[in-house]
C-alpha cells in the first residue's frame, strides 16, 4: 500500500520533507503490515529494507544460546527500526525484530536508501542523530544497571512510559507485558514482579497491569538522585516542570 505525503510527514525523521523530495521518497516506499508477534526481520536475514514504525511497538531482541530474549529496546510509532543498519552499510541484521502488537510500518528499499541517501541532508542527519540517542540510551542503561537497585530502574522505566505514551501517572495500564518490560531492563520476570511490590513505598502502586504513581516528587527523588544524567534526561524535565499537569505532557 502506498503511503500518502500528508501521512509521511507525520512521522518526525520526514517531517521537514519537500514536496518534490516527498513524492520522490512516495514512489520509493510503501505500507506494509505486522501482525502481533510476527516477525519483521530474524537475526542473520539479509537486510533488504529499511523501516519506520507508523502504528504499533516492535521488540528489538536477541537470543542467548540458551534460548532467553535480551531486549535491545521497545520501539514505537515513528521510530525508525535499523537506521543503524542503513548507515553502516551491514548486510545481515545484527537484530531480530518482532510485533509486540499488530503494526504498520513504512518500507523502503535498502539499496535504493543507501544510493539516495545523500540526496536528503534532513533525512541523513536526523538518522545520524537518532544513532547517536540511542548509543547514549544504551550508555545510560549500563550505568543504571551498575549504580542503581532493581527499585530505581522499574521506577525509572515507569516514569518513561508516562511521557513517551502521555500517560497520566496517576493511573495507566502497563502497554506491554511484564516479561517483555523485564526482559527490557534486563532482569527476570520474577525479580520484576517482587520489584513492583517493593514500590509503594516511593509512591507507586501496581495492581495487576494497573500502575499508579502516588507521589511524583517523592519518585522522581527516588530515581534521579542516583543517576548522573538526570539533568539532562527529557523524561525528568518534563516531570520535574510540571509533576501534576497532564496536560503538560503533551507538549513534550
Amino acid at each position: 500500500m502506498t503511503i500518502a505525503l500528508d501521512t509521511l510527514r507525520t512521522l518526525p525523521l520526514f517531517s521537514d520533507l519537500s514536496q518534490d523530495d516527498g513524492a520522490i521518497l512516495v514512489r520509493n516506499s510503501r505500507i506494509i503490515s505486522c501482525d502481533r508477534g510476527q516477525y519483521l526481520f530474524m537475526h542473520g536475514d539479509k537486510v533488504t529494507h529499511f523501516y519506520v514504525i507508523c502504528r504499533g511497538a516492535m521488540q528489538i531482541f536477541r537470543e542467548t544460546p540458551g534460548g532467553h530474549e535480551v531486549t535491545n529496546d521497545i520501539l514505537i510509532a515513528g521510530d525508525s527500526i535499523n537506521a543503524d543498519e542503513v548507515v553502516a552499510r551491514q548486510a545481515e541484521h545484527a537484530m531480530n525484530a518482532r510485533a509486540v502488537e499488530d503494526c504498520s510500518l513504512l518500507e523502503i528499499p535498502i539499496a535504493w536508501m543507501r544510493k539516495h541517501l545523500k540526496d536528503f541532508d534532513h533525512i541523513a542527519e536526523k538518522l545520524l542523530a537518532g544513532i547517536a540517542d540511542r548509543l547514549h540510551s544504551a550508555q545510560v542503561d549500563v550505568e543504571h544497571l551498575t549504580t542503581m537497585s532493581a527499585a530505581q530502574m522499574v521506577a525509572c522505566y515507569l516514569q518513561k512510559l508516562c511521557v513517551l505514551y502521555n500517560f497520566d501517572p496517576h493511573g495507566f495500564e502497563l502497554p506491554y507485558t511484564k516479561a517483555l518490560i523485564a526482559s527490557r531492563l534486563h532482569m527476570e520476570k520474577e525479580t520484576f514482579s517482587r520489584t513492583l511490590q517493593t514500590l509503594r513505598n516511593q509512591g507507586i502502586t501496581v495492581t495487576g497491569a494497573h500502575v499508579s504513581i502516588k507521589d511524583m516528587r517523592k519518585t522522581g527523588n527516588f530515581v534521579c538522585g542516583e543517576c548522573s544524567v538526570a539533568e539532562e534526561c527529557a523524561t525528568h524535565r518534563v516531570l520535574r516542570e510540571n509533576p501534576y499537569n497532564r496536560a503538560h505532557l503533551k507538549s513534550f
